[in-house]
C-alpha cells in the first residue's frame, strides 16, 4: 500500500500509497495515518481505467518511516 517517495533528499517526507478502493477519499487516508504520525496532507489520483493512488506527506521523515513500516502491503478495504 505505502512506498516512500525519494526524492527529498535523504529524509522523505512524502508517501505513495497505491492500490486504493475507488470509494477512498483524501479526508480518510488523513486520518488513517495521522494514527501513525502527523500529516501535513494527500492528494488522490483518479486515472479513467486505473485504481485511485496517493501521495501522502507526514511533516518529518520520522512519521513518514514509521508510516511506511505500519502500512507497506497492508490490506484496506479489500485493496492491498
Amino acid at each position: 500500500m505505502a512506498r516512500q517517495i525519494m526524492n527529498e533528499e535523504s529524509h522523505p517526507r512524502t508517501l505513495y500509497v497505491g492500490n486504493l478502493d475507488a470509494s477512498v477519499s483524501e479526508e480518510l487516508i488523513c486520518a488513517l495515518f495521522t494514527q501513525i504520525g502527523p500529516v501535513k496532507g494527500s492528494k488522490i489520483i483518479r486515472e479513467p481505467g486505473n485504481d485511485p493512488y496517493a501521495f501522502v506527506e507526514f511533516t518529518d521523515h520520522q512519521a513518514a518511516s514509521a508510516a511506511l513500516a505500519a502500512m507497506n502491503k497492508r490490506v484496506f478495504l479489500e485493496k492491498i
